[in-house]
């Protein structure tokens, strides 16, 4: 008896199978492109750089492959940057090190970017760093 319970078994999952296949619709053709949603900006630290990927994403989205690359490869506008203002090197504990600080920062005031502006501040300290004994 326990043959008949088995093949009886295997009928019925077969059936079960065969039916569900044939049962469900088939999916309409996926739509050919890429489908990138518009980004939430309130957690973004730079604010601007992410409205500026979301119009991006906007004006790319009839856009695929290359072309799309090439689209979202477009500088993002950046943000107006600030230098950071000069300490007050009177109540510093390193007077020599906050002095050579100013010095690199007014030698850096005129760069556009952040990024330039670290790297200006990079070489500048490292060209007036105290040497060591």
């Amino acid at each position: 008896m326990k043959p008949c319970l088995t093949v009886l078994l295997a009928g019925v999952i077969a059936a079960t199978f065969s039916a569900t296949s044939v049962a469900m619709p088939s999916a309409a053709p996926a739509e050919k492109g890429p489908s990138a949603y518009p980004m939430d900006c309130a957690k973004w630290k730079d604010k601007a750089r992410c409205a500026a990927l979301n119009k991006d994403i906007e004006a790319c989205r009839d856009k695929i492959d290359d072309e799309r690359r090439e689209c979202m490869r477009q500088p993002a506008p950046t943000a107006k940057f600030s230098p950071p203002k000069p300490r007050d090197c009177s109540t510093a504990r390193n007077k020599e090190l906050c002095e050579a600080h100013t010095s690199a920062l007014e030698a850096c005031k005129d760069e556009r970017t952040r990024a330039d502006h670290r790297r200006c501040m990079a070489g500048q300290s490292q060209a007036q760093a105290p040497a060591k004994n």
